[in-house]
């Protein structure tokens, strides 16, 4: 009996250090990093969630998504056949890894992309076919401090096609803004955290709807005088500009300082909103003449289907016509040439 008790201890020991060593293990792996891509649907897309499984290339995703999040992994180089079979992207956000090389066309089939993050990679040059892409809204560049060397040296295909609405240059280390040309529909302009020794009115009269602009750590290497002009100009078109120091505005040095007549820049400025108010328009006439085409459309196929109803129902009610008077015809009638007429009269 002694013994008995010996041995049902010892089971309950290992029974109990089992469970033990299982929940252990479950604690662990719900702190564990995931290993594989995850899907889930966000704002009625269809999104795969790779972010910081540490890959270093695209691996195979199902079909169909709309978002990709590759952050905080180790991508280095993007060639046209890198995400060739995901072409339907609108959000892509490649954040956080080694990105050094863009070919020309990786991007050039991303007709739908209208997101394109590719913040603190190491990317030494900047594709043009990115900046025509036709639906891309925002560009994030932030923290590529390679990239400066590229921007000024990158000779920018104009007008850009691509509808930026936000872009994102900061802490790239640039000394001078690239020439992006006309932007009309610009509205968040970031060129924060770089050492720029200059402002330029010019610079910013061809972003009409410009309303945010962060200066933030850019404007310490600057002579005051020089931002006089930029500064007069954000004020009168109400751009909302961000500095870390906003005291120096106000110095009997940046008071009496030169500044250029900024009434120079209203041609550009008025023929920048003018290409704005014109895309506008051909978009507004593109949604109503979409509206008009569905409405005339479900317009036809309600008639057809009318139309499909009624002869249905006048075939259903001559069938039962037909069957009264066949029914009412005694069977040993001599006169079936009459009924037969009768009939045919009918239908």
């Amino acid at each position: 009996m002694c013994r008995f008790n010996e041995i049902l201890f010892a089971v309950s020991v290992l029974c109990i250090s089992n469970s033990w060593t299982k929940e252990m293990t479950e604690i662990e792996a719900l702190g564990a990093r995931p290993t594989h891509c995850t899907y889930e649907y966000a704002f009625d897309m269809y999104g795969a969630n790779c972010a910081g499984l540490r890959l270093g290339k695209i691996p195979r995703l199902k079909g169909g998504i709309e978002i990709l999040d590759f952050s905080d992994n180790k991508l280095q180089e993007l060639h046209a056949d890198t995400l060739s079979g995901y072409t339907g992207i609108r959000f892509l956000y490649l954040v956080d890894n080694h990105i050094y090389l863009i070919d020309e066309d990786a991007f050039s089939a991303f007709t739908y992309l209208e997101t394109l993050d590719l913040s603190n990679n190491v990317i030494f040059e900047l594709p043009n076919s990115i900046l025509q892409l036709p639906s891309l809204r925002k560009l994030y560049l932030k923290g590529n401090p390679i990239l400066h060397k590229s921007l000024n040296a990158l000779t920018i295909v104009r007008p850009i096609k691509a509808p930026l609405e936000l872009l994102d240059i900061s802490d790239c280390k640039i000394k001078q803004l690239p020439n992006w040309g006309s932007l009309p529909q610009l509205r968040f302009y970031n060129i924060s955290h770089n050492p720029l020794t200059s402002l330029s009115t010019d610079h910013f009269a061809p972003m009409c709807n410009l309303e945010r602009l962060d200066l933030t750590e850019s404007t310490n290497d600057m002579q005051l005088c020089s931002m006089k002009s930029a500064v007069m100009w954000f004020q009168a078109k109400k751009i909302f500009f961000q500095l870390e120091d906003y005291s120096k505005l106000n110095t009997n040095e940046f008071n009496h300082c030169p500044a250029d007549d900024i009434a120079i820049h209203n041609v550009t400025y008025h023929r920048c909103k003018a290409e704005y108010l014109q895309v506008q328009s051909i978009k507004t006439s593109r949604r109503t003449w979409l509206t008009i085409g569905g409405g005339l459309a479900g317009f036809l196929i309600g008639f057809i289907l009318l139309l499909w109803l009624m002869h249905r129902h006048n075939v259903a009610q001559t069938k039962t016509k037909a069957e009264k008077m066949k029914q009412a015809t005694p069977a040993n009638d001599p006169d079936k040439n009459a009924t037969a007429i009768l009939l045919n009269n009918v239908s």
